[in-house]
């Protein structure tokens, strides 16, 4: 299977749960997160950013109330 090909499956399950992944995309998914491939990707960036960023209002909410 070339690049090619297992980025346009990669497109294709973008978003989907696993349980409703095809036999094709759960095999590329299983290799790509036993490799690291997704984690490397900037959607993966994005949710670190993302969580980073309740984490840090979270923070500020309990130092307001005086909890930390």
């Amino acid at each position: 299977m070339t690049e090619d090909e297992k980025q346009a499956i990669r497109a294709s399950y973008v978003g989907k749960k696993v349980s409703r992944m095809t036999v094709l995309e759960r095999k590329v998914f299983d290799e790509d997160f036993q490799y690291g491939v997704a984690a490397r990707s900037p959607q993966s960036t994005l949710a670190i950013k993302v969580s980073g960023i309740r984490h840090s209002t979270l923070s500020s909410i309990l130092k307001h109330l005086g909890l930390i």
